[in-house]
């Protein structure tokens, strides 16, 4: 997978990526993951940082089947992902990654800058998953964030709708 951009190099050399254990920091995730709790359709139920705290502890201590990146802009978190290895559901010889969590900053989402913060990200999650013996990626598109748009760029990437994820309150 190439980068495609037209973004000048004065704009790319502003933009750091850090992958794996590098990437695994409460402090520069934690402003990042509010903000997509507070865009999310569960906005209305508390924000729970022990649980954040335990998918951070998770990927900490399994690296070879979780990943993480997480991406700043001129200093500033603007996105993170979360991702995981596991046997595809009715074959444990057949490996997949899961995507957990995809959120990139709804400011910079739908620009240029959140193009290539996209590309990076599916960058580094292919790269990642493709020495384990990945045969795709698999989404959870869960949080009800710009479902038109995540429709789009994913589609637009390669990737099959295979359904959908409903949630029904109670």
């Amino acid at each position: 997978m190439s980068i495609e951009t037209t973004l000048p190099a004065s704009t790319l050399r502003k933009i750091s990526v850090q992958f794996g254990k590098d990437a695994i920091d409460l402090d520069r995730i934690l402003p990042l993951a509010r903000q997509l709790h507070k865009e999310s359709m569960f906005s209305d139920m508390p924000f729970d940082q022990p649980q954040l705290e335990k998918v951070i502890s998770d990927l900490k201590a399994e690296t070879g089947f979780h990943g993480s990146v997480y991406i700043e802009f001129e200093g500033e978190p603007v996105a993170f992902a979360y991702f995981y290895f596991s046997p595809l559901m009715g074959s444990r010889q057949t490996w997949v990654t899961i995507m957990h969590t995809v959120y990139v900053r709804s400011d910079i989402r739908s620009t240029e800058i959140g193009s290539y913060v996209w590309q990076r990200i599916m960058l580094a999650v292919r790269g990642w998953s493709a020495p384990r013996g990945s045969k795709g990626i698999m989404f959870n598109v869960v949080s009800g964030i710009a479902m038109e748009e995540t429709d789009l760029v994913l589609r637009s990437n390669g990737a099959t709708h295979l359904g959908g994820n409903y949630f029904m309150r109670l």
